[in-house]
């Protein structure tokens, strides 16, 4: 499958699929050797400069860090089992739905990145394999909470009134 033709599709509770087949990610459990991506926001700000610090560690202790550019895409990657992981501050819901769905369907792990339950609305995700999604957050945990400390808001963008969260 050539990358710029794959098809990637999901419904809850249906499995994920590319180009009518199903997929998964991969079993690698070391960070080692994972294939991690990321993405960076448009200001330069403390959230982007800790991405960066993220990007520079992450990249001495894994096969590598790619910054590919679509998060849904990098998303899709990761249910594949291209990469292992995906992380990345300030994305909007529609930057996330559809490659959290694929993920989750797929059978991969999704968070916040201080490790917090996920929702569609929040600022931070964080989506793996399952099996380096401890691991990593073990890293990027503790550098968000250090943003959070710092005044940088993770609250959520917006969540209609009738929108059910266990937040």
């Amino acid at each position: 499958m050539c990358w710029n033709t794959r098809t990637f599709t999901a419904t809850a509770g249906g499995g994920a699929f590319c180009n009518g087949q199903k997929i998964h990610p991969s079993k690698t459990d070391k960070v080692e050797q994972s294939l991690l991506v990321t993405g960076f926001g448009y200001d330069h700000d403390d959230a982007w400069i800790t991405n960066i610090e993220l990007f520079k560690e992450f990249t001495d202790i894994s096969r590598g860090v790619r910054r590919l550019g679509a998060a849904a895409v990098d998303m899709c990657h990761v249910a594949l089992g291209v990469a292992e992981a995906y992380w990345e501050y300030r994305l909007k819901p529609w930057d996330m739905a559809a490659g959290v769905l694929i993920v989750e369907e797929a059978g991969g792990a999704v968070t916040r990145m201080d490790g917090g339950k996920f929702c569609v609305f929040d600022r931070s995700v964080l989506v793996s394999n399952g099996a380096v999604h401890a691991k990593l957050l073990e890293r990027i945990a503790p550098a968000t909470e250090k943003l959070k400390s710092k005044g940088i808001d993770f609250s959520l963008w917006y969540k209609p009134e009738s929108y059910v969260t266990d937040l």
